[in-house]
């Protein structure tokens, strides 16, 4: 009957030390440079591959910085929204070949459905007006996308 507690104990420590451990894996981070087929180079975008990065995305941020790549292995129909984002974005679509499919603009702190109607392997969010200021539309590729983890 004594054992009971350290068992206890030594069982919330297990439990303790795998939670942060996934938690750690969960908030683990890389930025990535993407490359474009007109030559356009972005740097240091943050990739969110889990679904709790997913979640988060930008949301509750003043500023979209270096906007935010969503990843998705196997590709598929995607559906973005605006909850809790306070900045105006674009979305940009990408196939799995890498070709950008669909551009739309979202409105902070909306609840309409933004889809990508057909399977994608990459979702991009930038700043507003930022794929029109850096020549990206609807057929540009994306060639290369080099992803480094944070240190």
């Amino acid at each position: 009957m004594t054992m009971a507690p350290a068992i206890l104990k030594a069982g919330a420590l297990i439990a303790f030390v795998a939670l942060g451990q996934q938690t750690q894996a969960a908030e683990s981070q890389e930025l990535c440079s993407l490359t474009f087929s007109n030559g356009v180079r972005l740097q240091s975008v943050p990739i969110a591959r889990t679904k709790e990065q997913q979640a988060k995305g930008l949301s509750n941020l003043d500023d979209a910085g270096a906007g935010m790549l969503f990843a998705f292995d196997p590709p598929g129909k995607l559906a973005f929204w605006m909850r809790d984002t306070r900045v105006p974005l674009s979305i940009a679509f990408v196939s799995a070949d890498g070709v950008l499919f669909a551009i739309e603009d979202m409105k902070p702190e909306s609840d309409k459905y933004h889809l990508s109607m057909k399977p994608a392997k990459y979702a991009l969010e930038l700043s507003q007006g930022q794929f029109e200021r850096d020549g990206l539309k609807v057929g540009s590729k994306l060639n290369e996308v080099d992803c480094q983890p944070i240190r």
